[in-house]
């Protein structure tokens, strides 16, 4: 199928672009070429050889023409039967609008998280690369895509479909404006959960601020229940200090929603109250022994100060799954070849004279500096900041930022357990975390509200690969099993120990068809029931490189003199 083929990787309509005067056929000048292609004549062609609509064969077309001029990396990963096609097409959809720069900055990244997330989870990972790459057209594309902002109806088999397409903190507010009123209820009304919240929407319609109880008991605890006051929706943000001061352009997170550019976390954080996240910056390479201490000792795991944390989010990419592969490349060498290098400049340095030596092979790559935000504690609440006016928003330019990917980071996981397979079992096999004697709260088996809220801020939503049930709605499970009979014996309620899982995830867990084991910083690898396993990464504690070690604050643990 000629004609089929040459459609489904044509040319895009980068510019310069010239439209021919042949009815039914496209003229596309590109790169000196000029290319006829993407006719009617061609999608009609398409439609009837693969019998689809005339809209489907249109979006095969355009998406061919994407592949073959913007997407390069993405067309080669497709023809080698690396991606499927819905990856791919989510890709394309992704990255439409986009300058060239960005796109080429961000395929690679992207098509690396592509070959292990499902296009859901890899949607949520797209957004983080782009507003971390560009921030201001992610902005500029949100306040483009509010005129887009509509309400429609249409009819579905018997029933009628209403919708509402918002900007996300409309439909963040509405959600959860529908969900309170679904809950005015008691436990024992008749309803299931979807039917009430139907009713909630049609009692907001008419102007109602609670829903009228169907369990027919006299003694009904959600009579006098709710106030008719209206109260100001709960809308959600973690960002990190330096992106709310306008120095970095991390994503942000709109929780129930996703990743949202840093100019509308500022918006919203500007009109809120604060609540400060105390997290500490782990370097995954030292934590997984990739790295000698010695080699290194400036860039130990450093614990930011009370207040240069602003929320739970300390930026980077979306934490997903990767699967661990048994026959990656050994990394034994980069402690060595790392550690020898330093030891040579050492020795050039005192002796001047002595002849530079020649090396014998080219020097090792350093593992990634990839770094997990581990969660301590959080603040109170305060009133909202004063925030500084600034202009464009900076983008981030760290060579290193590649590196940071979720992919990078579940690779480099995954080079330390083929290095040391005793990593598989756990940071703390116990679930005791480190502990020797059970911290506050540690053997009772339901969490403190403080200890929920840290679990959530780090993992965001179900830590089962490829999930993405938000963590409100997940259920707090011990990753090293609680014992009732025996709570000093069995895993502890506490941070280290806790994840957030779906309840049909958390009932697989819950019968050993599938097991889990915490790694340092919050990384979870899961094992299947055929034994093979995957890495997942707490979506809040992805972060950048390590800080320079000159700009870590000295803080003296000795007597004043």
């Amino acid at each position: 199928m000629p004609d089929l083929r040459r459609v489904l990787t044509g040319h895009s309509f980068d510019p310069p672009i010239k439209i021919g005067t042949k009815p039914g056929v496209l003229h596309v000048a590109a790169g000196g070429d000029v290319i006829v292609d993407c006719g009617n004549n061609a999608l009609a062609e398409i439609a009837v050889r693969i019998g689809c609509s005339k809209t489907m064969a249109e979006n095969y077309a355009l998406l061919g023409l994407d592949l073959r001029l913007r997407l390069p990396l993405t067309r080669a990963a497709f023809a080698a039967g690396g991606l499927d096609y819905a990856r791919v097409a989510k890709i394309s959809r992704s990255l439409g609008g986009f300058t060239a720069a960005t796109v080429a900055a961000a395929e690679p990244e992207i098509v690396a998280a592509a070959r292990n997330l499902s296009p859901g989870p890899l949607g949520s990972a797209i957004e983080q690369v782009l507003i971390r790459i560009a921030p201001d057209e992610v902005a500029q594309r949100r306040i483009d895509a509010t005129q887009c902002r509509r309400v429609r109806k249409r009819r579905d088999g018997d029933l009628g479909v209403f919708e509402a397409v918002l900007s996300p903190e409309e439909c963040e507010a509405t959600w959860q404006r529908i969900t309170e009123v679904a809950d005015t209820v008691c436990t024992h009304d008749r309803r299931n959960r979807q039917y009430r919240l139907v009713d909630a929407f049609q009692a907001l319609i008419h102007g109602e601020n609670r829903l009228q109880c169907k369990c027919g008991r006299a003694d009904c605890v959600a009579a006098e229940k709710v106030s008719q006051k209206r109260r100001t929706p709960l809308v959600q943000v973690s960002i990190d200090v330096a992106t709310l001061l306008g120095l970095l352009s991390n994503p942000a997170y709109l929780e129930g929603y996703g990743p949202i550019d840093p100019a509308l976390a500022r918006e919203l954080a500007a009109d809120g109250t604060w609540q400060a996240m105390l997290t500490e910056a782990l370097e995954m390479a030292r934590a997984l022994g990739l790295v000698d201490d010695d080699a290194d000792p400036a860039a130990q795991a450093t614990p930011t100060a009370d207040g240069a944390v602003a929320a739970s989010d300390e930026g980077g990419t979306g934490a997903e799954s990767a699967p661990v592969q048994q026959d990656s490349a050994p990394v034994g060498s980069l402690e060595s070849e790392s550690s020898n290098a330093e030891s040579t400049e050492q020795d050039s340095a005192e002796t001047p004279d002595s002849d530079p030596a020649v090396p014998d092979e080219p020097a090792a790559t350093k593992p990634p500096r990839a770094c997990v935000s581990v969660f301590h504690g959080r603040g109170q609440r305060r009133k909202a900041g004063w925030l500084p006016e600034f202009g464009s928003t900076p983008a981030l330019s760290d060579p290193a930022t590649a590196e940071l990917s979720p992919t990078a980071v579940a690779e480099l996981v995954a080079n330390a357990i083929a290095k040391d397979p005793q990593l598989a079992n756990g940071e703390h096999p116990d679930g005791h975390g480190g502990h020797s004697t059970p911290p506050p709260g540690a053997v009772d088996y339901k969490p403190d509200a403080e200890t929920v809220a840290i679990v959530r801020a780090r993992d965001r939503h179900c830590r089962f690969p490829g999930c993405r049930v938000p963590a409100k709605k997940c259920q707090v499970d011990h990753v090293i099993p609680f014992r009732h009979h025996a709570p000093h014996a069995g895993g502890w309620t506490i941070p280290s120990n806790l994840q957030c899982l779906c309840a049909f995830h958390h009932q697989l867990k819950t019968m050993k068809l599938w097991s889990a084991k915490m790694l340092p910083g919050g990384i979870i690898i899961w094992t299947t029931s055929y034994q093979t396993t995957h890495i997942t990464l707490p979506d809040g504690g992805m972060t950048a490189s390590p800080p320079d070690p000159d700009l870590i604050p000295k803080i003296r643990n000795g007597p004043d003199r």
